[in-house]
């Protein structure tokens, strides 16, 4: 027998979550008020939320919770009491990004399912077996891997595989976007993403002017990616053993998350019929079916994302990024289809009522039965009540998830039973039937977490007096041999090449040489990672693959973790330690966030980016190659110009085949270097990209001097910058 596939639908409010359910989901995921990756969703307050389990195991199905989000060290005391009590209500699942809520949820809730979200970029085997130590047994990959790396991915894992089979595709790699945070305050990573890859962009050459195939244009979206969409192939998706099938959109109507869930459940369940007969006939789709996805709220383009390719023109909107609409007759046989009420369970029934005995009534569902007693069954002084009386009363389910299909009566004569006491025993049979049925959603065994004394426990942050007692050791990292050479001749610490495999430890540089990995893991590139420990001091990792994959080949030079491995709060910070010997201090943190994770005692492991441009994105999809630009292994720098005539600079990594776009601006510290965060640093990185060799020889030294420097005595050469989130964090 083959293995059956979930088909797991979104819900945004308790009407998307009914609809879901009535149209064939066998798991629903969704948020509470908070902590969830779709903040401007209707989400589900606590009641709604245990109302919305008991229904869906009365049923057979199942939830999961989506507290993906990344978390403050303050929240996460409120985060893990609140999914323990939706624990003791019988949750089945969280789904998560942090690897702090991860590690605290295993220890404080034993037995609930931890599914890694697609925020946390799994791309192979390597990450599942460090996400399997912390306790996670299903991963959602990065939607940008192809059905061959799934399939390794999940053989290799050995691991529960959630894959994304319809709904909306971002362009960057999900959990990597900062896009949204730096350009208007609003964090992808808080579940409050502003679609900025949405919005118009032009593609300028290394001179700023425009170029490629749009250049004529006065307006495009080379950011914007085509919704997905998988019937066509659904076949291989079935046949690559993949456990659930999740369809995005916690953030659509209602009619969107069963209309979809209707469809999907209906070909999964043909796959099934189709395989059983020997896939005699073509794999086929009914036109009816795909007029029905197209009008339910879907953009005008669709395709079937990375499964099959990994890059190209095609996969883009260019034209057009917004929703074709919907059709509001297909609309109305949704609702009136799906969203009139969940189905009802068919219960026999057979009650038993003789005068000077208690009246019983027997219910039973699949095999499952319960027998009530309840009311005096008395001779009638007047009219006898009638056994159609009695069949009319009991059968009264009225807005409970039961109907009687069947009900039998053995009565005596000349009896009579209060309407009052039939409701009754009709009543208590429900219930005792729903409480049956129930049994073993619940924890059996529950135990308080181990870690809630550091979950709660104060401890004091560094006070003004805990300025830095002298100056820290600079770091740079650079991109280019120039660059590379400047930064040694102006005695920066340590030097870091940024996913450059290429480039060597310039002559006579006494400094610690390290390599930054590239900004993402592909399985393609093992041996490649492998081959850059070699002949350097340390290592920057940037990925969950590349900490196991260091640890594995017992590297013993220096590893530090860059900050797109999120450190939010001390259970992060504390894993990573297991890992890495230092840790950039996460970019999206206000200096109060900072300062929390940079207390004393910590061994001061962290390292502040003091300057630099903020990787806003990190894309398997190539701009150069999107606008036919591209040359063989041709590494640089071009930009993308936004509506208010911003430049952001964008870096083609060939090597590793990816992008990265970064901030406008970038960020520059040199006027908080006396702020006591920076008692707990090991270092200061100062991340150059696109600057000269000439303008990071001049950065570095003024660093250098401002430390030793009175505040504002010491000039800065850099008069457009930001000073980030340091002064204020996002939403």
């Amino acid at each position: 027998m083959m293995h059956k596939v979930e088909l797991l639908a979104p819900a945004g409010s308790r009407e998307a979550f009914l609809g879901a359910l009535s149209a064939g989901a066998d798991a629903v995921y969704l948020a509470g008020q908070k902590f969830g990756a779709r903040a401007y969703a209707g989400n589900f307050t606590e009641e709604e939320l245990a109302l919305s389990l008991r229904e869906a195991h009365l049923l057979g199905r199942r939830i999961y919770l989506t507290v993906n989000t990344l978390t403050r060290e303050e929240e996460l005391p409120e985060l893990a009491d609140f999914v323990e009590r939706m624990y003791e209500k019988g949750l089945d699942g969280v789904i998560v990004q942090d690897l702090g809520v991860i590690a605290t949820l295993r220890d404080r809730c034993p037995g609930l399912l931890l599914h890694a979200s697609t925020q946390l970029s799994v791309t192979s085997a390597e990450s599942v077996r460090l996400l399997k130590e912390l306790g996670v047994c299903r991963v959602v990959p990065a939607r940008e891997l192809s059905l061959e790396e799934m399939k390794a991915l999940k053989e290799e894992g050995q691991i529960e595989v959630e894959a994304f089979i319809h709904g909306a595709m971002c362009y960057c790699y999900s959990g990597r976007c900062l896009m949204s945070g730096f350009l208007g305050g609003r964090s992808g990573n808080r579940g409050r993403c502003a679609g900025t890859c949405r919005l118009p962009y032009r593609v300028l050459d290394q001179e700023g002017r425009p170029a490629g195939r749009d250049a004529s244009k006065k307006e495009y979206y080379p950011l914007s990616m085509k919704d997905m969409s998988v019937l066509e192939i659904l076949p291989e998706l079935m046949d690559a053993g993949i456990d659930s099938f999740k369809i995005e959109g916690r953030m659509k109507k209602p009619e969107y998350a069963a209309g979809v869930t209707a469809v999907y459940r209906k070909y999964i369940d043909w796959f099934y019929r189709w395989d059983k007969e020997g896939r005699r006939t073509p794999w086929k789709i009914e036109e009816e079916d795909r007029k029905w996805l197209t009008s339910l709220y879907i953009r005008t383009e669709i395709g079937t994302g990375y499964y099959h390719q990994d890059k190209g023109r095609d996969m883009l909107t260019i034209g057009l990024p917004g929703y074709a609409g919907a059709d509001p007759v297909i609309l109305e046989e949704v609702r009136k289809r799906y969203l009139s009420g969940l189905p009802k369970l068919p219960v026999r029934g057979r009650a038993w009522l003789y005068e000077g005995k208690e009246a019983v009534l027997e219910a039973e569902y699949q095999g499952i039965r319960v027998r009530v007693f309840e009311g005096m069954v008395t001779a009638a002084l007047k009219r006898p009540v009638t056994e159609e009386e009695i069949k009319s009363r009991l059968m009264k389910t009225g807005d409970t998830m039961f109907l009687f299909e069947a009900l039998s009566l053995d009565c005596g004569e000349n009896i009579f039973i209060p309407n009052g006491a039939l409701n009754a025993l009709r009543r208590g049979a429900l219930a005792a039937l729903e409480e049956k049925l129930l049994e073993g959603t619940y924890p059996a065994e529950r135990r308080k977490d181990a870690l809630q004394a550091r979950l709660t426990g104060e401890r004091p942050l560094p006070g003004k007096e805990a300025c830095p007692a002298a100056p820290l050791p600079l770091y740079a990292m650079v991109v280019t041999e120039d660059q590379a050479r400047a930064a040694a001749a102006a005695g920066c610490a340590a030097l870091i090449t940024d996913a450059a495999p290429d480039l060597a430890r310039p002559a006579g540089y006494q400094g610690a040489f390290y390599r930054a990995l590239p900004s993402v893991f592909r399985a393609r590139d093992r041996e490649k990672i492998l081959e850059m420990m070699e002949g350097c001091d340390g290592l920057l990792v940037r990925t969950l693959e590349q900490l196991q994959i260091v640890k594995e080949a017992g590297f013993q030079g220096q590893v530090l973790a860059d900050a797109s491995i999120y450190q939010w709060n001390r259970a992060a910070a504390d894993f990573l330690d297991g890992y890495a010997g230092g840790r950039v201090l996460s970019w999206e943190l206000d200096r109060k966030d900072l300062r929390g994770l940079a207390l004393a005692g910590t061994g001061q492991k962290n390292i502040l980016m003091v300057y630099g441009r903020v990787p806003l994105m990190v894309t398997a999809n190539c701009l150069k190659n999107t606008e036919g630009l591209c040359r063989h292994r041709e590494e640089g720098f071009y930009s993308l110009l936004d509506r208010k005539n911003k430049q952001f600079p964008f870096r083609t990594v060939c090597s590793f085949c990816y992008n990265v776009i970064y901030n406008s601006l970038p960020i520059s510290l040199h006027q908080s270097l006396q702020d006591p965060v920076l008692a707990g640093c090991q270092a200061l990185l100062l991340s150059f990209t696109d600057e000269s060799p000439e303008a990071c020889s001049r950065i570095l030294k003024a660093y250098a001097a401002l430390q030793g420097a009175e505040k504002g005595k010491a000039s800065f050469p850099v008069t457009e910058y930001t000073n980030g989130h340091f002064k204020k964090g996002v939403l």
